[in-house]
């Protein structure tokens, strides 16, 4: 069964872990034992130079795997031949071959033996050839079920359903249910049935709480989210973090959520890494996690990274409370300022008639320090007489006037191109930190000259931004026809997509053709990402062939990567933009929904070839950013009606019309 768009990094592993062995047990004893996930694996959006791993297994053999695991820990329900017997047996006959034909085969000819045979759906949903079908037997799956067990098993086994043995082929035909009702968009189906299961079996044996919970989280039902952390008493890591996730997305960044943030931390301190892309999700599922191993960390992060990336602030919140946020901040260079001593020492150097030029400015391309993303201080110090480098130093804040007089003693004592001395002048831009210092320099001979250009540091800094400019992509405003009105409206765009969130509210494998009569390149069909919470954005395929191709999985990693063409925005942390575009951000105020939702908007091309994109590119998607949101809440998926509508974009207005694509 598909399990997810190959293209857009939605398909994840299916974390409705295993609380306990099939066999017995109760959710109190979680933290005792380990547990297997199923379902597929993470996978990046096309052309986003993934990282390549380990090819995962076909998710039909994934799931297959886990059927018969559960299935075999089950003993026969009775000593005689019956027909339900049989049809297991064909089961098992099966699952243990390598040929699918042979495995529907034989599933069907067990529905033959046994009509009310659960597992035999089941079976056949995994080897279906696309969602649709899949539901349909898993529909008819959990309606054999029923048949098979009678009135009088949801009666008198509630509180213990697990327990009895006939009752599991029904209980695995139902998660499978609820799972796909989940991944085609039916939300409210999908959480009811989860809510029966557990009502039906408190003790949870499937582990559909975590599920459960995260699918509250999705749908916003505080109230039966609320209930749900209450009603189980745990130390796993995804009631830990859906607690403190839950508490910042209610009231914010209250000593309440930091209590259960750090709660969460000491739970399982792995998880950050993941959530906060530091560490890559490996490609498979691991097989047994530990509470509170790395493990644990990789399955929770798999199945909510997406509700971190979409609560506004959570990542930024979760950077700043973390250990390696403060870990990883650069040491604060130790001042001495000018003491007694130092100016005694310094007075002691040769001074020959040298004009010096000194300056501090932010300078150069962003880097991270600790959780951040900054662009450095550099401190510079030239020989205006000789053209030489006396001294330089990159700070990661403002200096203060304690530390340009340090950098300038070591130009004395130590210079990078010259020998020891003191120069007659400096030359530098007026501020307050400078003028604090002359009565020093003074008192050691130097004079201290404020002057508005600074010739030979300004040369420098300029061939210095030209080397670090060539190894950054352009800024938007760099593009031919792209002004800051452009800009703007794209941004104002996005952060509104992105507040809505579209993806909410759709299942996998849905595109929507968009047709504008402005443009003559199109049409387009738009699969909004989100859904499985690796990305979040929109992505504008030029080619519907190409597209259900990778739907199929008919193509791997690399022929996905190389054949895919779109014009893609996908939302995250600043470190995904540019500086061009990052300075551009803070010099016209563009608006950005978060510090999780920088836009960052480029044309994937065939090949690995990426750019920015070209005028009409940008006011095509402002315009689908606008559309896209009111076109999904108003129309269901089954809807194939073409429907126009016109939106203003940043050019004046945008007519479109959009319609669902038939899978």
């Amino acid at each position: 069964m598909p399990q997810g768009l190959a293209c857009s990094g939605e398909s994840v592993y299916h974390t409705g872990v295993v609380a306990e062995s099939d066999r017995s047990g109760g959710a109190g004893s979680m933290a005792k034992k380990k547990s297997k996930p199923s379902g597929g694996s993470p996978k990046p959006p096309a052309g986003s130079r993934p990282k390549r791993g380990p090819r995962p297994k076909p998710p039909e053999l994934q799931a297959l795997e886990e059927l018969v695991q559960r299935i075999r820990n089950e003993p026969p329900e009775s000593g005689e031949s019956t027909p339900a017997d049989r049809a297991r047996g064909l089961v098992f006959e099966a699952l243990d071959s390598p040929d699918p034909k042979e495995r529907v085969a034989l599933a069907r000819k067990a529905l033959e033996v046994d009509p009310d045979h659960a597992d035999a759906y089941l079976l056949l949903a995994e080897e279906a050839k696309n969602r649709k079908e899949a539901l349909a037997f898993l529909e008819q799956g959990v309606a054999a079920g029923e048949r098979a067990l009678g009135p009088e098993a949801f009666q008198g086994g509630v509180g213990h359903f697990w327990g009895l043995i006939e009752t599991r082929p029904y209980m695995r035909a139902r998660e499978r249910l609820a799972h796909a009702l989940w991944e085609t968009g039916r939300r409210d189906e999908a959480v009811a049935h989860v809510q029966d299961m557990i009502r039906l079996n408190p003790n949870d044996n499937q582990g559909l709480r975590y599920t459960l919970s995260r699918w509250l989280y999705n749908e916003g039902r505080d109230d039966e989210l609320a209930a749900l952390l209450k009603a189980y008493k745990e130390a796993t890591a995804a009631w830990a973090y859906t607690k403190a996730l839950f508490a910042f997305r209610q009231k914010g960044d209250t000593p309440e959520a930091r209590k259960l943030l750090q709660a969460a931390l000491k739970a399982n301190k792995h998880v950050p890494a993941y959530l906060l892309g530091r560490k890559e999700l490996p490609v498979e599922p691991p097989e047994l996690y530990g509470i509170g191993d790395n493990d644990e960390a990789v399955i929770y992060a798999a199945g909510s990274l997406g509700d971190w990336k979409s609560t506004p602030g959570a990542t930024a919140w979760l950077k700043a409370s973390s250990p390696e946020a403060k870990a990883k901040r650069s040491p604060k260079p130790k001042t001495e300022g000018p003491l007694p001593l130092v100016k005694k020492r310094l007075e002691r150097l040769p001074q020959t008639f040298d004009v010096w030029q000194a300056d501090f400015r932010e300078f150069g391309p962003r880097i991270e320090e600790g959780e951040d993303l900054i662009r450095p201080w550099f401190l510079v110090v030239i020989s205006r007489t000789n053209g030489l480098i006396e001294a330089q130093a990159l700070d990661m804040e403002a200096p203060s006037s304690d530390r340009l007089w340090d950098v300038l003693a070591e130009a004395m004592r130590k210079p990078i191109m010259d020998d020891p001395h003191r120069p007659t002048e400096l030359q530098v831009r007026p501020d307050g930190r400078w003028d604090a210092l002359a009565p020093h320099l003074d008192a050691i001979g130097v004079n201290l000259v404020p002057t508005p250009e600074l010739d030979q540091i300004d040369l420098l800094l300029t061939k210095l931004n030209e080397e670090m400019s060539a190894e950054q992509p352009p800024g938007l405003l760099e593009m031919p026809g792209i002004d800051p009105d452009r800009v703007a409206g794209f941004y104002e765009a996005a952060a509104g997509f992105y507040r809505k969130a579209p993806w909410r509210k759709l299942g996998f494998e849905a595109a929507i053709k968009v047709e504008c009569p402005r443009f003559d390149s199109g049409p387009w069909y738009a699969v909004v990402m989100g859904q499985g919470g690796m990305t979040i954005g929109v992505a504008l395929y030029d080619d519907l062939r190409l597209l259900k191709k990778l739907w199929a999985g008919t193509m791997s990693d690399e022929e996905n990567a190389r054949e895919t063409v779109a014009l893609t925005v996908t939302f995250d942390d600043e470190t995904d933009l540019s500086d061009a575009d990052l300075d551009a951000i803070e010099q016209y105020d563009f608006e950005v929904a978060g510090p999780d939702a920088f836009p960052s908007i480029f044309r994937k091309e065939r090949g690995m070839s990426m750019r920015p994109p070209l005028a009409w590119e940008l006011e095509l998607m402002e315009g689908c950013l606008r559309a896209l949101p009111d076109f999904i809440a108003r129309h269901r998926p089954d809807d194939h009606a073409r429907h126009a509508t016109t939106v203003g974009v940043a050019g004046g207005s945008l007519d479109l019309a959009l319609s669902w694509v038939a899978n």
